[in-house]
Parts: C-alpha cells; sequence; structure tokens
C-alpha cells in the first residue's frame, strides 16, 4: 500500500510541475458518505482533452455491525468489514472547453477489497447456529451479510459527466459511468471466531463503474 501512495504522489507532482495551466483537485461527495477517503486530480492535455485520476481507500472496522444469535441463547456481535482501495484514471473530451459543460470519458480501475459481515447490504438468507453441534457443522447463512468476500479487481468502461463552474475557484462536477470489472476473490465463513476460507471464485462484472458528485477547488 505504501508504495502506491508513494507513486500516486510522484505522479501529482510531476502533473502540476508539466500540466500547470489546467489543474483541478476534487472530492466526491458520494464516496465521502460511505465513509471512504477519496482525492481526485484533472490536469488539462489540451484545448478539450483531460486526464483525471481518482483514488479511493476505506480502512475501517464497523463493529457490532449485527448480532449472532444462538440457540441456548447467547449471541456474539459480528464485526463488518468495508475495507478497500481503488485507483481510477480517466481520459476526458469535452464537447466545448476543459473543465466547463459536457464530457465523455474512458477509464481504467484496479483495486482490492474486504468486505463482509455487513448488515445493511442485500444479498443474505437467514441463519442457524445448531448449539448442540461443533463449530465446523455449524450451518450458515450466504451472501454479503453473513460471509466475508476478499480479493482484486480491474477493469475499464465509459462515462458521461457535466461540469458546473460555480466561481473561479470552486465547481461541481456529477458523472456516472458502466463497464466491466473482473473479480478474484476468496470466501471466508462468517465465524466470528475461526473465519475459515471457504474457497475461491472469480466473477465478471458488468454494471455502473463510478458515480460522482464531485467539490472541486481549481488550483490554476
Amino acid at each position: 500500500m505504501r508504495k502506491w501512495i508513494l507513486l500516486f504522489g510522484i505522479c501529482l507532482i510531476s502533473v502540476k510541475a508539466t500540466y500547470g495551466q489546467g489543474f483541478v483537485v476534487k472530492s466526491n461527495i458520494l464516496y465521502d458518505a460511505t465513509t471512504t477517503i477519496n482525492l481526485g486530480v484533472e490536469f488539462a492535455l489540451g484545448d478539450q482533452w483531460t486526464l483525471d485520476v481518482s483514488g479511493n481507500l476505506n480502512p475501517w472496522v464497523f463493529p457490532n455491525t449485527h448480532v449472532v444469535k444462538y440457540e441456548n441463547g447467547e449471541a456474539d456481535r459480528m464485526e463488518g468489514k468495508f475495507k478497500h482501495w481503488m485507483i481510477q484514471p480517466e481520459i476526458r473530451w469535452w464537447t466545448c472547453e476543459k473543465f466547463n459543460g459536457h464530457f465523455f470519458g474512458a477509464h481504467l480501475h484496479a483495486g482490492s477489497f474486504n468486505v463482509g459481515g455487513l448488515a445493511f447490504l442485500p444479498n443474505s438468507i437467514g441463519v442457524t447456529y445448531p448449539s448442540d453441534q461443533p463449530a465446523d457443522r455449524w450451518e450458515y447463512g450466504t451472501g454479503i451479510r453473513w460471509q466475508r468476500f476478499e480479493g482484486w479487481l480491474a477493469g475499464a468502461g465509459v462515462s458521461y459527466g457535466y461540469h458546473w463552474i460555480l466561481s473561479n475557484r470552486f465547481s461541481l462536477e456529477f458523472s456516472l459511468g458502466a463497464g466491466y470489472a473482473y473479480l478474484k476473490y476468496d470466501k471466508y465463513s462468517p465465524c466470528p471466531l475461526c473465519s475459515d476460507r471457504q474457497g475461491s471464485n472469480f466473477m465478471h462484472y458488468f454494471g455502473p463503474t463510478k458515480a460522482g458528485i464531485s467539490a472541486i477547488f481549481i488550483l490554476k
């Protein structure tokens, strides 16, 4: 993780030195609402072309996400995880001029994730914990509520957005993208104590790949 942060920082310094005539810093308000730390930069490549590079990081653990009840009346509080990081560079073409109005983009994305135990997410069924059976005989529910998924992803997509100028220094940006991602992951049991690995799998995902309402500060 440190080498990615260092590389991202070096890129920002190089970008600002080379393309100082058009350079903005942004934060996606939608990602902020999910407790995901995010930072984006965008710089001019020409009159109607820009390059946007965004990075997201969520290192948090959510304790006491929901309660696992046993048949004997005892209970454990499961720990929820929404840990992930992702980098998403995007080349953009503006219909009029850069940093103003409509744009179309093509992006890449890559990252890793460690997600599970989140009661507020769908894709889950009921769970039974027979108190008279050893731990390896417990019957679990399935899905992201009762299991944990750890792995990585990579893919690409296209997007559309609109940049709304508020002042000489501040703007708002609305964007939405769709595309493809390949996910490779290990699946773990939800057991609060053992968390056994249940196997590995992969998935081809087609659907939304980005969404943003970003607050923008114009540096130059």
